[in-house]
C-alpha cells in the first residue's frame, strides 16, 4: 500500500503526507474518466460510500468487492445508497475464511 499511487478526493485537502499521494480537488466523474483512461493498475476505492454511489451512477464501476463481516451494527448507511436505479450483477468470486468474513466479488452487468 505504501508503494502504491493513491489518489485523494477533497475539497478542503491541500496536500497529503503519505508518499504517492495526489489529492484531487474537481469532479469526482470526471476525473475518474481521466484515471480510467490511462494505463496501469485497476483503480480500489476503499471506504467511501459516497464517491462509489456518485461513480456507480455514472457507469464508472467495473466491480465490486465486498468483506462481509460476521457483525451486526444495527444500524448505518447503505453502500448502494443514492445509486437512483437497478444495477446487475454477476458473482465472479468468493472466498470464506476461518474468521467468518466473507469476500465477494461482483462484475457489473453492462
Amino acid at each position: 500500500m505504501n508503494r502504491s499511487e493513491k489518489f485523494v478526493f477533497s475539497r478542503t485537502l491541500t496536500s497529503a503526507d503519505w508518499g504517492g499521494t495526489k489529492i484531487i480537488s474537481g469532479d469526482i466523474v470526471k476525473e475518474t474518466i481521466r484515471l480510467k483512461e490511462t494505463t496501469g493498475p485497476n483503480i480500489t476505492i476503499l471506504g467511501s460510500g459516497s464517491i462509489v454511489s456518485q461513480l456507480a451512477s455514472n457507469g464508472l464501476i467495473d466491480t465490486f468487492s465486498l468483506m462481509l463481516d460476521p457483525v451486526v451494527l444495527g444500524s448505518g448507511t447503505s453502500l448502494f445508497n443514492g445509486i437512483p436505479g437497478k444495477m446487475d450483477l454477476r458473482l465472479i468470486r468468493s472466498k470464506a475464511f476461518k474468521s467468518g468474513v466473507l469476500l465477494v466479488e461482483y462484475e457489473v452487468k453492462k
